[in-house]
């Protein structure tokens, strides 16, 4: 099982193996809320006790699934969801404001370069750009009908584009034009990502274990050797060496020579999380998102509103109170003392 759906059919059910994340949604939409974190110690988010804080706040009252999420800074960022929905705060999420996207498609990844340039992405091939922070968005044209995940900008011309079907896109104009890059894979594509400020070093990962990497700016990208076959959501690199997978079941991954080995951190049974299924379509243990702040402190986050810490590299992972029951789906720093994550029911966490 895994996040999303082979079938396309627009906010409603998803079809194949994979779990409804629209009816997880409407059962979570009567908890519509942002959690506005209060402390942080050591550079990352509290302990577990300290977590404890965490309270509710109104929100929009925007119900449906979030599953972007981008900021720049400590006070500015932006969250996608289903519904066609972006938010933008400039004040640290006191206040959110809803953008003009001029359409009703799932948008699921959103990224930008600076308080003006961005690029989001959904179902149905769907780019979405701005030059306004998000006041005004205009759709690009790729010629993909399928639906892209995740999106991510090196500057303002380069750019990266993943999605089904082994998907993955590239621009070197600012999406004024995007080419189709060959995968070698008919595998979905969840997520792609480059070291910060190193254009020739990326990694991707999807569909039943898929690793890609690429070392020369993306004109090739090779399948890594991973012996575990778990769909993966979330990949994290520190440097070129230094890297973090998590998926179905509670995995996290990590290899210190940059994908050629891969080792498991955690896994069912290896705590603190347990082998367990809550519904017939629900894995209770997937991780959606790895953030790792430096080569010791690292986060995950999952469904059921699993949220865990690392202070030695993944080595051991501790389980912090996130304050929710809902599944997490996005998670960003801008710095190592502001934390985001989003998910269901219009959730948004705030260390």
């Amino acid at each position: 099982m895994g996040k999303y759906g082979y079938g396309k059919v627009e906010g409603t059910t998803w079809s194949g193996r994979i779990r409804n994340r629209v009816l997880s949604g409407i059962l979570a939409g009567a908890m519509t809320a942002v959690l506005c974190g209060t402390g942080l110690v050591s550079g990352g988010l509290a302990s577990a006790d300290a977590a404890d804080r965490w309270r509710f706040a109104d929100s929009l009252g925007v119900g449906v699934p979030f599953d972007g999420v981008d900021f720049i800074s400590a006070n500015e960022g932006w969250v996608t969801g289903a519904s066609g929905v972006i938010i933008h705060t400039t004040d640290g999420g006191k206040t959110w404001a809803p953008l003009n996207t001029g359409t009703t498609h799932w948008i699921h990844s959103v990224d930008f370069v600076d308080p003006a340039h961005g690029w989001a992405v959904g179902n149905n091939g769907l780019i979405l750009s701005t030059s306004d922070g998000g006041k005004t968005w205009s759709t690009q044209e790729t010629g993909v009908p399928f639906d892209l995940y995740s999106v991510t900008f090196m500057d303002r011309q380069n750019g990266w584009v993943s999605g089904f079907a082994g998907t993955l896109l590239h621009t070197t104009d600012g999406g004024a034009h995007w080419a189709k890059v060959s995968t070698d894979t008919a595998q979905w594509i969840m997520r792609v990502t480059f070291l910060k400020g190193d254009a020739s070093h990326g990694w991707a990962v999807g569909q039943d274990g898929l690793i890609l990497s690429t070392s020369d700016g993306g004109n090739t990208w090779k399948k890594q050797n991973n012996p575990v076959r778990k769909d993966l959501y979330g990949v994290n690199f520190i440097d070129q060496n230094r890297g973090w997978v998590v998926g179905t079941h509670g995995i996290i991954e990590f290899t210190s020579n940059g994908g050629q080995s891969w080792v498991i951190q955690n896994s069912p049974g290896r705590g603190p999380l347990t082998w367990g299924v809550a519904g017939m379509e629900r894995e209770s243990n997937d991780l959606h998102a790895v953030v790792f702040l430096d080569d010791k402190v690292g986060y995950v986050a999952g469904v059921l509103g699993i949220f865990m810490k690392t202070v030695d590299g993944g080595n051991h992972w501790t389980l912090v109170k996130s304050g929710t029951k809902l599944d997490l789906y996005g998670m960003t720093f801008p710095d190592r003392t502001h934390g985001w994550v989003v998910g269901v029911g219009g959730m948004i966490l705030h260390s």
